[in-house]
């Protein structure tokens, strides 16, 4: 989450999500990244935040104010 808050309103790709969280030299799928986004994704929801992770295809994923 801090990477995304550091980064808001830019596209950020799973690579260098996998890369800053758990290194150049993981085994780390893309389904992984997923997950964890998921679950970001419900905490964000249960506390009626003002901001969204949107999902932005064959790129990645951006922080956004809703």
């Amino acid at each position: 989450m801090e990477y995304l808050l550091r980064n808001a309103g830019q596209i950020i790709s799973r690579e260098q999500i996998i890369e800053k969280i758990w290194g150049y030299d993981t085994n780390t799928e893309y389904n992984n990244v997923e997950v964890y986004i998921s679950f970001l994704r419900k905490k964000l929801l249960y506390l009626k935040s003002e901001v969204s992770i949107q999902t932005i295809r064959k790129l990645g994923y951006m922080l956004k104010k809703t």
